[in-house]
């Protein structure tokens, strides 16, 4: 990028009085093709967004065409000329920490350097994906002009080490006009490729070529064996029948995608994509518009898009979805980028897919929008296209970051205690800080019953402890775990502090888990679903607090292989409507999930599984929320600071992610991506989780 000066542009006000940004509705609705089934324009009771802060990033950028994220909150820009821009932070000025030169590109027009896509699952694939147009001999050679899809390797850490490309797909006919080469990969780690008819509309109906097509295959450029079958055979096409495709989204929660994309002189479209689609170009546009004759069938064969533009072009361009719930009204919405009009669209999406009427936004102001792609914080992320140009931030809320920290794990959670009740709390649970079962099992109750976790010594209470329990002036304390893991000398100590102290103990961990479930009005039976995790080692364990009291569901424990009989009478007490089993089957075994089922006829029994502690946390994470105002972190090493912070996070209806302590664990940055929270929350000092990699997290929420 060529100039570090940015402009901040800061609209506090609420959007209803921003003209700039919303324009009033009857005046600033495409129109829509007559026969498509859109809304008429109406005066919309959305509520907006209360606040919007619009930031220039950079500025004189030569045609950014698309950004992305990576894990660790760095953003990857792709510009036309064929260079792939690796940026420290979505903040005013992005520092350049490496610029890759992407070989023999070609770039005018419509061609060059154009989608990029981050791998979703980028623990275990580290790779940044680019769709190009490449010319290896130049204009004046022989060998073809071709659209091609790029993998780099690039590791994360203080300094990116980025590799050199492998192509993993091509063949693709490029042009300087209806080039496509929109790129996006899925949750389930497949590509899709939009693809022009390289201005050749017949290409669109050629089952022989990929061009008018929108394509999807893995990361290695295999067809994936989930492909539809068209015309007697499967490859790497999903649907056909397309002219230009420019951007493409995936609609959180529903698998369904939809794809954007130009028209001639009319009936630009928003489709959403089915499996071996055809829409119907060049043989009609719109909702059966008729544009040629040769080799078509009757408007009836081709599937018409959810939306068009009608009797004129608008240019739409990039698409993506409105992530979080700092959007309000507008969370889930579809945003389209438009170029000709310059705009953005926001388009209600309905229970069935289809869409309203679009409201307008950004009407000329700032020219040309191309990209659009959610980013940290849920924030609207878009290029512009004027020549000189800009890539803007579009953000409905203030983020945030911090850190709760201490001399050692007692001084963490008083301090948790302190943030997250700071007038005080009525009960207080109280478990042995040297080991996790104890005080999961608490964690769990403490976060659906309002009350912090603290820890203690075996044969003590650390000062710091009673200090905080003294603050709080509880009526009741619970000791969790039996006379080997708490002594009675610390009971007598905290007798002094409130009126009534209880313990809760059994014959080992697996019967002080079942005693927590049991206790009366805690966990009442036949209503909640039951958390099972292992209680042989901690990681699993950590995410399990927050989405336990989310559900209102207490947290038993498991060996690997068996299922202990304590475990047993809990499960067969509670009679939950489902079991969520948390881990992998190292963890816990397929065998133990069976006996589930035999003890509990007809409850569902769930695995909520991954490779590792990261993974585990990052799919529980996605499988108990699709949206959060905040998230909590931890180190996923030691269980103190994720036991104790998972009941706070589960008190604010938050989850815990996990991460390494010097480096940012993938899967915990694309859960934040997804998720999209406005802050959050490292707890634990920088020997748990390090200083550069707290920064990194807030990067991940937009506060850099």
């Amino acid at each position: 990028m060529t100039s570090r000066r940015s402009v901040r542009i800061r609209r506090p006000a609420a959007l209803a009085a921003l003209p700039v940004l919303v324009l009033a509705l009857a005046a600033a609705t495409a129109t829509p093709a007559p026969a498509l089934p859109v809304a008429t324009p109406v005066a919309r009771a959305d509520v907006a967004p209360t606040t919007t802060t619009r930031t220039v990033l950079d500025q004189s950028v030569p045609i950014p065409w698309d950004v992305g994220f990576l894990p660790d909150g760095r953003m990857v820009t792709t510009l036309r000329e064929g260079r792939l821009v690796f940026s420290s932070d979505g903040v005013p000025g992005p520092e350049e920490e490496r610029v890759v030169t992407i070989p023999d590109v070609r770039a005018s027009g419509e061609s060059g350097a154009l989608g990029v896509a981050v791998d979703t699952d980028y623990e275990r694939h580290p790779y940044v994906y680019v769709c190009a147009s490449r010319d290896p001999d130049g204009p004046t050679g022989g060998a073809p002009w071709v659209n091609e899809v790029l993998r780099y390797q690039v590791l994360l850490g203080p300094t990116l080490s980025v590799g050199s490309p492998t192509v993993i797909l091509t063949g693709m006919a490029a042009a300087t006009t209806h080039n496509g080469c929109a790129l996006e990969m899925d949750g389930d780690g497949l590509l899709w490729v939009g693809m022009g008819d390289a201005a050749v509309a017949s290409r669109a109906q050629d089952r022989g070529s990929l061009n008018g097509k929108v394509l999807r295959i893995t990361r290695t450029g295999r067809v994936p064996v989930g492909n539809p079958v068209i015309d007697g055979r499967r490859d790497a096409v999903w649907s056909m029948g397309h002219r230009n495709p420019q951007g493409i989204a995936f609609q959180p929660g529903t698998g369904r995608v939809y794809e954007v994309e130009h028209g001639p002189s009319v009936d630009d479209e928003v489709n959403l994509l089915r499996p071996g689609g055809n829409y119907g170009w060049p043989c009609y546009t719109g909702a059966g518009r008729p544009n040629s004759t040769s080799g078509c069938g009757p408007a009836g064969d081709y599937l018409p898009p959810v939306w068009a533009s009608g009797d004129r072009t608008v240019a739409t361009s990039g698409a993506s979805f409105a992530r979080g719930s700092q959007w309000q009204d507008w969370q889930g919405d579809l945003f389209v980028s438009v170029l000709k009009d310059s705009e953005v669209l926001r388009f209600d999406v309905a229970a069935d897919g289809s869409l309203g009427a679009p409201q307008i936004l950004l009407k000329n102001a700032y020219g040309r929008l191309r990209g659009s792609v959610a980013g940290p914080g849920g924030r609207l992320y878009l290029t512009t296209s004027n020549g000189s140009d800009t890539i803007l931030q579009v953000s409905p809320a203030t983020t945030s970051s911090s850190r709760v920290d201490g001399a050692n794990r007692y001084v963490v959670a008083a301090n948790v205690s302190r943030i997250t009740y700071p007038g005080g709390a009525d009960e207080v649970i109280v478990a042995t800080g040297s080991r996790f079962p104890d005080a999961l099992a608490g964690s769990a109750a403490a976060a659906k019953r309002g009350a912090p976790v603290l820890l203690t010594g075996r044969s003590g209470l650390p000062v710091v402890t009673r200090e905080e329990i003294a603050r709080l002036a509880p009526d009741r304390i619970v000791v969790v775990g039996g006379a080997e893991a708490v002594d009675d000398d610390v009971l007598v100590e905290l007798r002094r502090l409130a009126p009534t102290v209880e313990r809760v103990d059994g014959a080992d961990r697996y019967a002080v888990a079942a005693g927590v479930a049991a206790r009366p009005g805690w966990f009442p039976a036949g209503a909640s679903p039951v958390f099972l995790t292992s209680g042989e080692d901690f990681p699993d364990a950590l995410s399990a607090t927050p989405a336990a009291a989310r559900s209102g569901a207490p947290v038993l424990l498991t060996r690997a292989g068996r299922l202990p009989a304590a475990t047993e009478r809990a499960l067969r007490d509670l009679r939950p409507t489902r079991v969520y089993v948390l881990g992998g089957e190292q963890a816990v075994r397929s065998e133990v999930l069976a006996r589930v089922g035999e003890i509990l006829p007809g409850t569902g029994v769930e695995r909520v599984g991954g490779e590792n502690r990261y993974q585990v946390a990052r799919k529980v994470a996605e499988r108990f929320w699709s949206s959060s105002r905040g998230a909590w972190v931890a180190s996923g090493r030691t269980f103190p600071d994720g036991l104790t912070g998972g009941a706070a996070a589960g008190r604010g209806g938050f989850p815990v992610l996990l991460t390494r302590s010097v480096a940012v664990a993938p899967d915990a940055g694309q859960a934040l991506l997804e998720l999209a929270p406005t802050r959050v929350t490292v707890v634990g000092g920088t020997s748990a989780v390090s200083g550069y990699v707290g920064l990194r997290f807030g990067a991940l929420v937009g506060d850099a």
